[in-house]
């Protein structure tokens, strides 16, 4: 029997050891206490958290969750926690199975059943989609880039790409991923509508849809060549399009402003429409115009033509003072009377500042001539007024005899003249 007693003795140990571990028993007072096991969120979709909470006080680096006796998954932190969230499947939550929990070497916490789940009543969250370019304009021939973005808490397994052209019309598939990044492209005119993307969530009752997101517009345009505006008899406006798209619609546009001022259709074999002068626009102002083409149900726009001026009439209405200011013409061009203008008070200027620089060269060389002789003047009186004036008595006298007749000479008591000093010089 020694053989029936080994069993038995193994057993009472493997027994008690699992007493101790998921009934909360104790090995030795230096064992942490045993953490709680609660279950703190329930989610068809994301499933079930359970939450394993140490006692006030302890902590621990290390968290483990077992199902029955079984490790069904561990946590591991760089620094000491009081709890660790443990996020099960939808499918292991519809199991019902039990599960306890432990921190570090901590006693066992007791045991805690699962609650599923309830059975949702309505689609998962919608998704969010956006495209590049983010206002969904583009040229044929380009491509444009969806991306399907479903809540964080939620693992998709297929995300779907579908299209609207027209709100009367079925919805149409377009693209079926595991990546929520779609391409379509390069598009043309077709490709152009409302675009939305839902999710698909495997869960254990089978495959579910999400809501779809919210739409967004793609508008694929058609280039148009620009109209050309120009005037024709008693002042009217021609607006002349694209050979290509006869019978579309015409617009005269105020230049600056987005309404139009008068829209109508040209003729079926047509493609220019003549705009008459009154009572749609004014004189001495600038116009523009643009032409739309209808391309199955989408509207195609052409560019604004190149801004044409009508002249002012000297005393209407349209060419008052008012009507200038709020109508300033903008013609792009250069204006030749105000350029004439400018070059002929340049040149004015100009010979002012020559004329009034020859002025002052002449008058400084006028005042620097009389300073000069002022000075030669005052020079000459001083040196004249040093002179002595002597007076000079003439005296004759005889020479020879009276036969020979009387010769006389004056003579002169004293020199000429005399300097009591030389000049000065």
């Amino acid at each position: 029997m020694p053989l029936c007693g080994f069993f038995f003795t193994s057993l009472l140990i493997f027994s008690a050891h699992f007493l101790q571990t998921c009934a909360g028993g104790a090995l030795g007072e230096e064992t942490p206490p045993s953490p709680e096991l609660v279950q703190v969120s329930s989610d068809v979709y994301s499933g079930v958290v359970l939450r394993c909470h140490a006692p006030p006080g302890h902590g621990g680096r290390v968290f483990q969750l077992y199902r029955l006796r079984t490790l069904a998954d561990s946590l591991q932190f760089h620094t000491e926690r009081s709890h660790a969230d443990f996020q099960l499947s939808t499918s292991a939550a519809d199991t019902q199975e039990i599960y306890c929990c432990r921190y570090d070497h901590s006693m066992f916490s007791p045991y805690t059943r699962v609650h599923p789940p309830p059975r949702p009543t309505s689609p998962p969250a919608p998704p969010q989609l956006s495209v590049t370019p983010p206002d969904g304009r583009v040229r044929p021939g380009q491509v444009l880039e969806f991306h399907c973005q479903a809540p964080p808490t939620l693992a998709p397994v297929a995300f779907v790409l579908q299209k609207q052209r027209w709100e009367d019309e079925d919805v149409q598939v377009m693209s079926r991923s595991a990546n929520p990044q779609f391409r379509v492209g390069p598009v043309d005119v077709a490709d152009g509508g409302r675009y939305t993307c839902f999710y698909m969530l495997h869960l254990s009752e089978g495959d579910k849809n999400s809501a779809p997101s919210a739409p967004v517009s793609v508008n694929v345009g058609v280039e148009l060549p620009a109209p050309r505006l120009s005037q024709g008899e008693e002042g009217a406006l021609v607006c002349t399009g694209s050979p290509s798209y006869p019978g579309a619609y015409f617009s005269l546009f105020e230049q600056g402003s987005s309404s139009p001022l008068v829209t109508r259709p040209a003729q079926t074999i047509q493609h220019s429409v003549q705009f008459a002068a009154s009572g749609q626009h004014g004189e001495g102002g600038g116009y523009q115009c643009q032409y739309s083409v209808l391309l199955g149900k989408t509207w195609a726009h052409s560019e604004l033509s190149t801004p044409i001026i009508l002249p002012c009439v000297t005393g209407s209405p349209s060419c008052s003072p008012s009507s200038t200011d709020n109508h300033p013409p903008h013609t792009g061009s250069m204006d030749m009377p105000l350029v004439c203008g400018s070059v002929s008070a340049a040149l004015l200027f100009l010979m002012v500042l020559i004329f009034l620089a020859f002025g002052i060269r002449k008058y400084a060389e006028t005042a620097a001539k009389k300073r000069r002789e002022r000075e030669q003047e005052q020079f000459w009186q001083q040196v004249h007024s040093r002179d002595h004036i002597v007076d000079l008595t003439l005296q004759r006298f005889s020479t020879g005899s009276k036969e020979d007749g009387e010769a006389s000479e004056p003579i002169y008591d004293c020199p000429l003249s005399t300097f009591t000093r030389p000049p000065d010089y």
